[in-house]
């Protein structure tokens, strides 16, 4: 990793932990590149793309103000929260898994009523999926991907498309539990039987219910977790 892209790691880290408290000012370009022992053009650069991802907003001649990136962020911010972290917090999933209620049976119901046959192909893979979180991971990001481009509905597949570099990650963490493996296996194939009859609103329930059920097998693991720790 370049020492510029260290750097905005750094910042980024200490705007989560509350280092740089929401409002408050940074400290000048000048101050920056003395702390981070780099030239002011390199300062420059990390401060735009902190702008550019939500994470402050810059003031021509005047410091740089911090932003509540929960409030002011977009979807970059989600991206580098993500990246950013080693390990990624199960609340980012869990909020990713809520995100996915709202917005996975639309576009599963558009593709079965628009496309069913293709919807089967794609879902007839499941029976050569090998029982890890890699392999899941991987094949659940190109369902999804494949069935928001058969929806016909552009958006759908522009804002999946913003998650690319983190959805696997993600998917890669939820996918490490068994029982969240076997839940999926369940939803897959029973999707691929009501797509073969191309009983789109059917698929829809479908999705909702799993999405729904999805968000709820995570929530009570990140429990699970917490009580243990208090022991």
């Amino acid at each position: 990793m370049s020492r510029t892209k260290n750097i905005e790691k750094e910042i980024i880290k200490a705007i989560i932990q509350g280092e740089f408290s929401a409002g408050s000012q940074m400290e000048t370009e000048r101050e920056l590149a003395i702390i981070y022992q780099v030239g002011r053009p390199a300062i420059r650069e990390i401060l735009q793309r902190l702008n550019y991802g939500g994470w402050l907003t810059l003031r021509k001649g005047q410091p740089a103000i911090v932003n509540d990136y929960w409030h002011d962020g977009n979807i970059t911010t989600i991206i580098d929260i993500v990246q950013h972290f080693d390990h990624i917090p199960d609340t980012f999933v869990l909020y990713f898994l809520e995100l996915r209620i709202a917005l996975t049976p639309q576009y599963v119901k558009k593709a079965v009523m628009l496309n069913h046959p293709k919807v089967v192909s794609i879902l007839s893979q499941v029976d050569e999926l090998i029982d890890c979180k890699e392999q899941f991971a991987l094949y659940d990001w190109k369902m999804q991907k494949e069935l928001a481009r058969l929806s016909k509905n552009p958006i759908f597949s522009l804002t999946l498309n913003s998650f690319e570099p983190v959805y696997v990650k993600m998917a890669m963490k939820y996918f490490s539990l068994s029982f969240c493996r076997k839940a999926s296996l369940n939803y897959y194939k029973k999707l691929m039987e009501v797509a073969l009859k191309g009983d789109y609103q059917q698929a829809e329930e479908l999705a909702h219910s799993m999405m729904r059920k999805s968000y709820a097998l995570w929530d009570r693991h990140i429990s699970t977790e917490k009580n243990r720790m208090r022991i």
